[in-house]
């Protein structure tokens, strides 16, 4: 099998000692022929190597700014043709995963086993990718990134594979677990819909503010009968058209916590309102950790209510 890698590790060495993001450009270069080629014997100059750059100059910055990514190193391979982007690990050199070049299948190869990733599907069908980055992304965010966390607890990390973006009032985050010593996927049961049917929103009145804009002063109920006095910015003339939907809103967030092995989850609720979209007025937060006797991720904490002060809306 034909295998040709490149490492980007001249240019990677300059971004951790200070280069600007000019000086941090990633590029892949295909070695030098040892052979001298024919216009090299006629002392003409050969053609020069040609090179890929892995992600925009920035991105590369942003991704090495506090050294190697959640401990991976990010390089190229191209294999009986095909362009692979690949993560490694130095301290697991059997180890590699390996994203194609449209970032529509993830492959990994681990102690002369290889495993598929599982493709991920949105809500409305479409596949999702396996974008890679660290979170830059300028005016609209994006996010993923490998981890190596031991979330079953029998002392072999797992990989991770946290992924999310979006912009402007709406954000997704999707995560997908395997279990490295068995080879296979640990499934992570998502309590979105749970965590919205937790709560009720009842509007009560409007409430004129300082500037001439106003809130809807409204009474949020807990599934355990707890009450929370809540505000959500809205013209006097359309408040009582605001709804409360128990479904998954359109700010969702995950995030890994690999000192306690679980993952952290959060998500804005608020009222729908028309022709608004992203109107949030708290949010819902648990704990995600591993479940032996399930085989599986699930929600381990009791679900929290915090409302957002009118000041912090």
């Amino acid at each position: 099998m034909k295998r040709q890698g490149w490492i980007a590790g001249l240019l990677l060495a300059a971004t951790l000692t200070g280069c600007g993001a000019e000086e941090a450009e990633m590029v892949l270069k295909q070695p030098e022929e040892p052979a001298r080629t024919e216009k090299a014997e006629q002392g003409e100059k050969a053609d020069p190597a040609p090179t890929r750059l892995l992600l925009s100059e920035e991105a590369l910055a942003y991704m090495y700014q506090d050294g190697r990514a959640n401990g991976f190193d990010f390089g190229g391979v191209e294999e009986d043709g095909a362009f692979f982007y690949e993560f490694t690990r130095p301290e697991e050199s059997d180890f590699c995963l390996r994203i194609s070049e449209d970032e529509e299948t993830a492959i990994v190869h681990y102690h002369g086993e290889t495993m598929a990733l599982n493709d991920r599907t949105a809500p409305n069908g479409s596949l999702l990718e396996w974008h890679i980055s660290a979170g830059y992304g300028g005016a609209v965010s994006g996010y993923g990134m490998p981890f190596w966390v031991d979330m079953t607890g029998d002392g072999q990390p797992d990989l991770l594979w946290l992924q999310g973006g979006g912009g402007t009032g709406a954000h997704t985050d999707w995560c997908v677990a395997y279990d490295m010593a068995a080879m296979k996927e640990i499934p992570i049961v998502e309590p979105w819909e749970e965590m919205a049917a937790f709560i009720s929103v009842e509007p009560l009145e409007w409430q004129k503010g300082k500037y001439g804009d106003g809130n809807i002063v409204c009474q949020v109920t807990d599934g355990d009968g707890g009450t929370y006095t809540g505000y959500l910015w809205a013209p006097e003339e359309t408040w009582r058209e605001y709804v409360y939907h128990p479904g998954k809103s359109g700010y969702t967030g995950i995030s890994i916590d690999e000192e306690n092995h679980t993952l952290q989850i959060y998500m804005a609720f608020g009222l729908e309102a028309p022709h608004v979209y992203g109107a949030y007025m708290g949010e819902l937060t648990a704990e995600l950790a591993y479940d032996a006797e399930q085989g599986a991720i699930v929600r381990t904490t009791p679900i929290a209510v915090t409302v957002y002060a009118p000041d912090k809306m």
